[in-house]
């Protein structure tokens, strides 16, 4: 019989593995932050490039829009799929934003702004909410069998 050697980094990769696998929530939670990402970024370029709705659309949503979409889909929704320990702290600034946009939309430009905008916001946070809530899940849930958290 002989034995297989096993090098350290080879052990590592291993262990990576087993920590990626065990987060199937906060995979879950990344695809969906890549989505709406996706989908703002989308409806930012739509409206940037003249596309008319058929109601009115505040001058600068569509860039907060563009702007979001991206950042959601290069840094939450990455840092959720390699389940950094930077991505609960990204996920909740995400929300933040998106809160303080949506108090702005419902008082400031109340009158100004198009019921579908709000809509589109309301479900925005709605879908961040849903995300915070797979990522607090799986936390619990690592806790709880001692799985880590990586550390990029």
């Amino acid at each position: 019989m002989g034995w297989v050697r096993c090098s350290k980094a080879s052990a590592a990769e291993i262990k990576k593995r087993e920590e990626t696998m065990n987060t199937p929530l906060n995979k879950i939670a990344s695809i969906i932050a890549f989505i709406i990402g996706t989908l703002s970024i989308f409806a930012g370029v739509l409206a940037m490039m003249g596309w008319e709705p058929g109601y009115f659309v505040l001058n600068w949503l569509p860039v907060y829009n563009f702007i979001l979409g991206v950042l959601t889909v290069f840094i939450p929704a990455i840092l959720l799929w390699k389940n950094s320990k930077y991505a609960m702290s990204a996920a909740a600034a995400t929300f933040g934003i998106h809160v303080i946009v949506t108090l702005l939309l419902l008082t400031v430009f109340r009158g100004t702004v198009a019921a579908n905008s709000v809509g589109a916001m309301i479900s925005r946070l709605v879908t961040w909410l849903i995300i915070l809530a797979l990522m607090f899940f799986q936390s619990r849930k690592s806790n709880l069998y001692g799985d880590k958290v990586n550390v990029r």
